[in-house]
């Protein structure tokens, strides 16, 4: 049964991802908490928790060392610290495969799993993939400012495949459940209802067309990562993915999000401002996640944000109270 440790595993996409795997029942999950409650909350889901933090990592690699951890997916989030944690998990991986060499065996790489996202390709108006080279000149559009940095972390770690087996998977801007990325589009919905208003403004570009995914399928599209992972290791495969289900107006999705909870005036879409945040939200992305379904197989259930947005304003709402 393949050890897995989800770094982020109390978080949004993190948790979803943990529970696929916990649920199929063949794998064992770990998955690194900060604080006693948030590993409490792990046991609850009977994933086994690591006491730990992506800046105090003594824990969670001595327990790759330790257990073998045969693959660990990185879903925190954490900016700069994920470089940290490539850098930390090239050490273990270099320390297995040395080990391995003094004892004359062969032994598997340590399994590295990256979870990016698709706003490292910029607003997209022509047809792009994950073959497609982003952050460099050859690329057809930039990242936007928030994400500028994660390129170059993505190439960093396409490079560690010497002594780690890598996969980057680009989750698109991700929808379902609590939702909490939503909370700066949402919240001035919510709170104009509750005032009674007939005008909102709410920072974002009017003809943005982000790509979608809802947080259950971003979390099956790991699933199936961790799954492949030992076919395509070695194969020449370009070990990159993108995962996005649908592309929607912004408009409309902050139109239908007004009425489901319960706004009926007019939302002013005022442009971004040079809000960094703003901006990637308003991300354009017309993209293709044909190659996760052929190689990975993965298969998603969920195609449209605004269909049911009465369903999913309503959770993003009873997840704030």
């Amino acid at each position: 049964m393949p050890k897995i440790l989800i770094i982020g595993a109390t978080g949004y996409i993190g948790q979803a991802l943990a529970l696929s795997l916990m649920r199929s029942g063949s794998h064992t999950v770990y998955g690194l908490a900060r604080s006693h409650e948030k590993a409490k909350s792990l046991e609850a889901l009977e994933i086994i928790p690591v006491k730990g933090s992506v800046s105090e990592s003594a824990a969670y690699l001595d327990l790759i060392r330790s257990a073998n951890i045969d693959i660990v997916v990185d879903a925190a989030g954490a900016n700069t610290e994920s470089k940290k944690i490539l850098d930390d998990l090239v050490r273990v991986g270099s320390e297995r495969l040395e080990e391995a060499k003094r004892a004359g065996i062969k032994t598997a790489k340590l399994g590295f799993i990256y979870t990016s996202g698709t706003w490292v390709h910029g607003s997209s108006t022509e047809p792009v993939n994950d073959l497609t080279p982003v952050g460099v000149v050859l690329a057809p559009t930039q990242p936007p400012q928030l994400v500028a940095w994660r390129p170059q972390l993505e190439q960093e770690i396409l490079a560690a495949s010497d002594v780690l087996d890598v996969v980057v998977m680009r989750a698109a801007l991700v929808y379902g459940g609590a939702g909490s990325i939503w909370t700066g589009l949402f919240s001035p919905l919510l709170e104009a209802a509750k005032a009674g208003s007939s005008i909102v403004s709410v920072k974002a570009e009017p003809d943005s067309m982000p790509g979608l995914v809802h947080v259950d399928d971003a979390a099956s599209g790991l699933h199936a990562a961790v799954d492949k992972l030992p076919l395509i290791s070695g194969t020449g495969v370009y070990p990159v993915f993108d995962l996005v289900t649908s592309q929607e107006s912004m408009r409309l999705v902050l139109e239908n999000a007004a009425k489901a909870l319960g706004f009926h005036g007019r939302v002013d879409m005022a442009g971004v401002d040079g809000d960094f945040f703003a901006e990637a939200m308003s991300t354009s992305f017309n993209g293709s996640s044909s190659r996760a379904i052929q190689l990975l197989g993965w298969q998603p259930k969920r195609f449209g944000f605004v269909q049911r947005m009465d369903l999913y304003a309503k959770a993003w709402a009873a997840s704030r109270e």
